[in-house]
């Protein structure tokens, strides 16, 4: 099976008989987070937990499991029983790099029922806020080509190197990647100049932009952010079908019954329409991601098309 027909096969998947279903939830419901307590994911996932409890009439308990680049709660919700009580909050490194990247992954998209679509987190081209570095896109670009230069990323197989990656191929350049330990590190030493420029998410750029320590490029979404209304798409750039975003979402254990997956993912698009919850993601550069399961499936689909391949391409391996 190719990867298209594979990726197809795996989306489809989950679509049991509809008996199993009724009745749901009678118990309480389990959400795991690959990520620590106090991380980006684990704050979003408790938030979401708290509103999604009270629609299903149960409580959603957040587990975190961690360790192995997220190996471990990825595989785990894939061998739990495939009765809606336990998900995943997967996003797109987890999803679609692990499994490339790293061989001791055994898990695939194909292991999942896509159920609710959740978040979009727009990332954002960064340089230095100096006189010295580039103004626009086609200054950093010229910067390259006239000679050799350097990328800060939050680690290897990152989403922040990957776009990077993805930039360059686009622009017909190329940059020597230097990866750090996360975003802190790498974004401090943008702004000190030890590096040329970075792709990271405006969750970790916007307080340095604001502060006038960065300054943005381009936004790699589809359209202008609303706290940077000023600074262009990567599209307006000159550079269009380059976006570059973390998508997150509610998945469930292959062969999760169809009327589970519509009942959750219902209760999450409520969720989705809380106003506190929506002013708590725009405080952090999120956006709610407020689209059909059918347009999830298809981005879903999208984004695999798009990462996976550049992870092959790039021979990017990581135990």
């Amino acid at each position: 099976m190719n990867r298209r027909h594979f990726v197809a096969a795996a989306l489809a998947a989950g679509v049991a008989a509809p008996v199993f279903g009724q009745g749901f939830p009678d118990k309480p419901v389990t959400l795991v987070v690959t990520q620590g307590s106090g991380s980006g994911s684990d704050v979003t996932a408790r938030l979401v937990a708290g509103y999604l409890g009270p629609i299903l009439g149960q409580n959603v308990v957040v587990e975190n499991r961690v360790g192995a680049s997220g190996i471990i709660g990825h595989q785990s919700v894939a061998r739990a029983a495939a009765d809606g009580y336990t998900l995943l909050l997967g996003s797109t490194a987890g999803l679609f790099v692990v499994p490339v990247i790293n061989p001791n992954a055994r898990y695939s998209l194909a292991d999942f029922t896509p159920v609710a679509p959740l978040l979009r987190a727009p990332f954002a081209v960064l340089v230095a806020n100096t006189p010295a570095a580039p103004r626009t896109m086609q200054e950093l670009i010229a910067a390259l080509k006239a000679r050799s230069q350097s990328f800060a990323s939050a680690g290897i197989g990152t989403m922040t190197h990957l776009g990077s990656e993805l930039v360059l191929r686009r622009a017909g350049v190329q940059a020597v990647h230097v990866p750090y330990k996360g975003s802190g590190q790498a974004l401090t030493d943008l702004m000190g100049g030890q590096v040329l420029f970075a792709t990271d998410s405006l969750t970790a750029a916007m307080p340095h932009i604001r502060s006038g320590k960065l300054r943005a490029l381009a936004v790699t979404d589809s359209a202008r952010e609303g706290s940077l209304p000023e600074v262009p798409t990567l599209a307006e750039a000159g550079m269009p079908g380059t976006n570059i975003a973390a998508i997150g979402g509610l998945f469930a254990p292959k062969g999760t019954p169809r009327e589970v997956v519509e009942k959750i993912g219902a209760a999450t698009a409520r969720v989705l329409q809380n106003p506190d919850l929506q002013q708590r993601f725009a405080a952090v550069e999120t956006d709610p991601l407020r689209v059909s399961l059918d347009a999830f499936v298809e981005l879903l689909r999208r984004e695999a098309a798009v990462w996976e391949p550049l992870v092959r391409q790039l021979g990017l391996k990581q135990e």
